[in-house]
């Protein structure tokens, strides 16, 4: 029900082993993991309204945004991060540190980062480099071993047997799933087998000395010798029956709108449910995690206040709410910037905007009352080529972008002011948090046509002044020879101050202060 679900792109996505894997060192010594991948770009999610329009006007949104970031150069990357426990300290922990459904709360288990992954290029033919692809928990290299994990257990089971009813037994010799490094096994036979041995022995001992192990100081992989002691059973630990004190956490950990877009979630899903019984019982759940949340959700779906308090312990983690994620330095790589364009407009403008975004590797489209050739203020047929739009605005909509910008022109701004499509476009950006961009007469259809309310506007006739109000930048007049791209806090340029609000990724404080209820969209 949080934000997490609803990601801007994988490219911002964080992601977690789940499992509890084990290292075990040159000395056999041997301690718990988790893997983490932390995104370059932050972690960042769609809001709620947006998700559910992509979800019809482009189902391949992810991977097409995926893909173009890689086929531009803005290459995805994510810090490899692991959190380690010793065995000794494996009971110390008031939750049980092999529970899947459980977290470990970095202020308790730090996050160390050892590595990174960039993806440099896509798969050459789909089929066989993705369809065919088959991960599997069991594939690991000498030094990860495995916990008691019960989950992992299972799966250790299960993805291989998943395999090879999906692709048959010799699946892993696959192209897309076989070794980098060669490696020999007494598997023989079975169907669709591609490796041919020429060795007239597949096992061993065997009186040729032929086909031997690689033992461990060479780099084989050998299991970890665990000392046991106590009786097996085919139960879980008593640690496993508690389920609210972590997500009493995760909710503490929220920042304000997080909350807030957790209650809408749960409010949205519940008034979808037509029996009082089944509503009723999960607010009485939430009652469990926090009081305020199963009210909330209790009024907006219609049913009785939840009766009774399950105390709160009040504690908060590092690294649960997304807003801790916002790069250190700022991004704007691979960010979707919106022109909006009409006969008329600016292209001296244009082209100066374009060219800056371009080096803080940002992608710049042109969307126009139709496709095709767009001229600026001035020029005609005979005079100029003209810019081309990438698309019309009823072709494609403010949800597939990051940012809008308004560039000025006194016919451009005419003519998209008699378009409510155009109006419709601002708008929805508007209520979907993200940042807009206006010189000239654009600040006039934003205040007059637009009507975004409680937003301050550059002063009308001011050469110097850039306004931020809300996300929302304004100029009344571009300074080109001091548009030079760069990030940095203090800017004062148009183009600075634009672009690290597009860092920021929304202006959630339009949503707090109450202006987003304000605007139809």
């Amino acid at each position: 029900m949080s934000d997490r679900s609803i990601p801007r792109s994988y490219r911002m996505m964080q992601g977690f082993g789940v499992n509890t894997f084990t290292l075990i060192n040159a000395e056999s010594k041997r301690v718990f993991v988790k893997f983490h991948w932390l995104p370059e770009l932050g972690v960042h999610s769609l809001v709620w309204d947006e998700a559910l329009k992509i979800a019809g006007q482009d189902p391949d949104f992810h991977r097409k945004d995926l893909e173009e970031a890689i086929n531009n150069g803005a290459y995805p990357e994510w810090t490899l991060g692991v959190q380690i426990i010793e065995e000794v300290d494996e009971h110390k922990f008031e939750f049980d540190i092999l529970d899947d459904t459980k977290i470990w709360p970095e202020d308790l288990v730090p996050l160390k980062k050892v590595g990174k992954l960039v993806l440099n290029r896509t798969v050459d033919e789909f089929f066989p480099e993705t369809e065919q692809v088959a991960f599997c928990t069991s594939h690991v290299v000498p030094g990860i071993g495995f916990s008691d994990d019960p989950v992992l257990q299972g799966r250790n089971f299960s993805y291989f047997d998943t395999q090879t009813s999906r692709l048959g037994i010799n699946w892993q010799e696959l192209p897309i799933n076989r070794p980098v490094c060669p490696v020999f096994n007494f598997n023989k036979d079975g169907r669709m087998k591609h490796r041919i041995n020429a060795s007239k022995v597949n096992y061993h001992p065997n009186r040729f000395e032929e086909i031997q192990p690689v033992p461990k100081e060479m780099g084989g992989y050998a299991f970890h010798r665990d000392r046991i002691n106590g009786i097996k059973e085919r139960t879980r630990g008593p640690k496993f029956q508690e389920h609210f004190n972590q997500a009493q956490l995760f909710w503490n950990s929220m920042s304000g709108h997080e909350k807030q877009h957790i209650v809408n979630a749960f409010s949205f899903e519940l008034t979808h449910c037509d029996d009082p019984v089944v509503y009723q019982r999960m607010c009485e759940r939430l009652r469990d995690v926090d009081f305020e949340l199963a009210r909330q959700v209790a009024l907006n779906v219609g049913g009785p206040e939840p009766k009774g308090v399950r105390p709160n312990h009040g504690k908060v983690a590092k690294g649960l709410s997304q807003m801790e994620y916002i790069p250190e330095t700022p991004l704007i790589k691979g960010r979707r910037i919106a022109i909006l364009v009409a006969d008329g407009f600016n292209s001296t403008e244009v082209n100066e905007i374009r060219a800056a975004l371009k080096a803080g590797m940002a992608t710049t489209w042109l969307i126009g009352l139709r496709r095709g050739t767009v001229y600026g203020a001035g020029e005609t047929v005979k005079s100029s080529s003209g810019m081309s739009t990438d698309h019309s605005f009823e072709s494609m909509r403010s949800t597939m972008f990051d940012a809008i910008i308004i560039p000025s022109g006194h016919s451009h701004i005419a003519a998209i002011s008699k378009v409510g499509r155009v109006v419709h476009w601002v708008r929805e950006a508007f209520g979907h948090l993200k940042p807009i961009a206006a010189v000239g007469e654009g600040i006039a259809f934003l205040r007059d046509v637009v009507q975004l309310p409680g937003i301050s506007y550059a002063v009308e006739g001011s050469n110097e002044s850039v306004v931020d109000s809300y996300g929302v930048v304004t100029t009344n007049k571009l300074s080109l020879t001091r548009e030079t791209f760069r990030l940095a806090k203090g800017d004062t340029t148009f183009i600075g101050k634009f672009g690290l609000t597009v860092s920021m990724h929304r202006n959630f404080q339009r949503e707090l202060d109450g202006l987003v209820a304000r605007v139809p969209f």
